[in-house]
């Protein structure tokens, strides 16, 4: 299970050049795809770098993945 994004909460809050979730996850594994973020499954790590800068608390990782 990957982090999840409810698209109900996120607001694609800017950062320097893109979403703050972008910017902070170390592999990659976050992008923009047809005006909504989207998380690749088997590149996210569950790190939970992404949840916590996001400002919306709109990408959660189920406490028992989190690996740091």
């Amino acid at each position: 299970m990957a982090a999840q994004v409810d698209l109900d909460k996120c607001k694609m809050c800017g950062g320097v050049t893109q979403p703050r979730c972008i910017e902070a996850c170390p592999d990659d594994a976050i992008r923009v795809q047809d005006d909504r973020i989207v998380v690749t499954e088997f590149l996210c790590e569950d790190c939970n770098e992404c949840g916590s800068v996001c400002p919306d608390s709109a990408i959660t990782v189920p406490l028992e993945k989190v690996t740091f």
